[in-house]
């Protein structure tokens, strides 16, 4: 498996409605100068960067981009301020019953710790080099499906972490490239406002480093998971793409037999 397939993969056994995007950090300058994507000519907030390239767009970013100063501290760009760092600016906001849970949000999460020369964010499938990271934003339905494919080869996801703030730039980047390991986020209102994600969206973020095992588990968990009416759609995907499906297996699936009394009908429920 290799990047382009790994893509193609993903979004054949996945209904996607966005593109998986890779993050890149560059910790030297020339090496962020000579990666061959332009810089963006503007300033734009980390998640909105990510969104952009979850549409297609592909582009570089330095501190000089940055329109979220909490997107900045979280790929160090700049420094933590102390006000965050102490909890008492998000205490004032009335976010945090007390200075202390304030200061403990902050105490838990995991920023960059080196100082950054600049990110690349794309299109996962534009690259022909590793990126850092992976960050899928969709449906709970494809996300709970990745999870399934990390389970099928890691066990039980010990690691999540999530607050509803400072969703894509800690909850889906920093936290799983410190860790390297998986970490959903329900996204937060700030990302949800200025990089426009619909509102049944949530994210993952998953290190390089897990990305193919991920798309490997998510295949081998499609007879047992997906039901014939997807199961369906994923055939349909494959043959698109020219690849194979002789390996979905319809009626069949782990629950069969499990279940007693049949399926409740919505208009059941309403009598």
């Amino acid at each position: 498996m290799d990047i382009k397939s790994s893509v193609e993969l993903i979004e054949s056994y996945l209904d996607l409605d966005r593109k998986p995007v890779g993050v890149k950090f560059f910790f030297n300058k020339d090496e962020f100068d000579n990666f061959e994507v332009p810089q963006k000519d503007r300033k734009v907030t980390y998640c909105n960067s990510v969104q952009l390239a979850s549409r297609g767009q592909a582009m570089k970013l330095t501190k000089a981009n940055q329109a979220c100063p909490n997107g900045a501290f979280a790929l160090h760009f700049t420094e933590v301020p102390e006000p965050i760092a102490n909890g008492k600016g998000r205490f004032s906001k009335h976010i945090y019953k007390d200075v202390e849970t304030s200061k403990s949000i902050n105490d838990n999460m995991l920023f960059l710790k080196e100082q950054l020369a600049g990110v690349a964010v794309m299109p996962l499938e534009n690259y022909t080099e590793a990126p850092d990271v992976v960050i899928v934003v969709s449906s709970s339905y494809n996300v709970m499906r990745m999870i399934q494919g990390h389970g099928y080869f890691n066990g039980y996801t010990n690691n999540l972490r999530t607050v509803g703030l400072q969703a894509v730039c800690q909850d889906l980047t920093t936290y799983p490239y410190n860790t390297q390991d998986i970490n959903i986020s329900l996204l937060c209102p700030g990302t949800r406002l200025v990089a426009n994600w619909q509102a049944n969206e949530i994210g993952i973020g998953i290190p390089f480093a897990k990305w193919y095992e991920v798309v490997q588990g998510v295949i081998e968990t499609t007879n047992p998971f997906e039901r014939d009416k997807n199961k369906k759609g994923i055939v349909e995907r494959l043959k698109a793409r020219g690849l194979d499906a002789s390996g979905i297996i319809f009626g069949q699936n782990y629950d069969d037999g499990s279940y007693s009394g049949g399926k409740i009908e919505i208009e059941e429920l309403s009598k």
